[in-house]
């Protein structure tokens, strides 16, 4: 379902400082020239709003920090960015980054913002990125990194997507994601899994890659071979996690 503020992101900021339309356009334009390109429709002290084909979105200054209730729980928990607590910790303002949902593919949105963020986040004394349809936080040079090699066949999901890996009350790892809801898929878990997190990491961000690149809708008991030795069943059924969110929950087999 559609909200119209669903696809946000707030850059924490050293000082309180909206940039200048012209220096996120013209960062745009340099590194992302094949995009479409964003139009100043009007501005404030406070406020940039901009068009980009038939789509609105605007970069408003807060003048205040993004409050903790947001960030801690985020920050503690960005194990490819463990400097997050410390990073966040002192910003004095934030800016917030909405692109206003009128319909269309989700990934198309998704990378619609993630272009936007990058190029505020460089033209501003930015410390952090806080996405929010994953709540997940960045840091700026790791958005801007992952954001510049973005394409139809290559989308940056560790930007989008929190692949959350936790230690399984069976002496394994567990699994659990935030942010394929958002992006038009469904959110993957796994219960327990016998190998390392990192090849569990593997396997489901090639998993989440494979519903979203290939618009597959993986059903109730299909089988995805991974490589030749690892299969992985799928099972829909309400999220481990509780509530009543129909999530993919993947058995592995070896």
């Amino acid at each position: 379902m559609n909200h119209p503020l669903r696809w946000l992101a707030l850059v924490a900021l050293e000082e309180a400082r909206l940039p200048g339309f012209e220096e996120v356009a013209a960062w745009y334009e340099e590194r992302f020239p094949d995009a479409l390109q964003p139009v100043l429709s009007s501005s404030t002290e406070n406020l940039l709003t901009l068009t980009r084909g038939d789509a609105t979105a605007a970069v408003s200054l807060v003048p205040r920090p993004i409050p903790c209730s947001q960030l801690e729980g985020p920050a503690a928990t960005a194990w490819y960015w463990p400097e997050a607590s410390i990073a966040l910790r002192h910003h004095s303002a934030h800016l917030l980054v909405a692109l206003v949902d009128e319909g269309g593919r989700p990934i198309a949105k998704a990378m619609a913002l993630t272009r936007l963020v990058t190029a505020v986040a460089a033209a501003s004394p930015s410390v952090g990125v806080f996405w929010g349809p994953g709540r997940l936080v960045h840091s700026p040079e790791a958005f801007v990194e992952q954001a510049v090699q973005m394409g139809e066949g290559s989308m940056p999901l560790f930007l989008w997507v929190d692949f959350r890996i936790e230690e399984s009350t069976r002496g394994g790892v567990r699994l659990f994601t935030t942010g394929l809801e958002a992006l038009g898929a469904t959110e993957l878990e796994v219960r327990d899994f016998g190998g390392t997190p990192q090849e569990l990491l593997d396997y489901a961000y090639n998993i989440a890659h494979y519903q979203l690149d290939q618009r597959k809708v993986i059903r109730d008991g299909d089988t995805i071979g991974l490589t030749e030795e690892v299969q992985v069943t799928a099972h829909r059924a309400t999220s481990m996690l509780g509530g009543e969110m129909e999530v993919l929950q993947l058995e592995f087999e070896r």
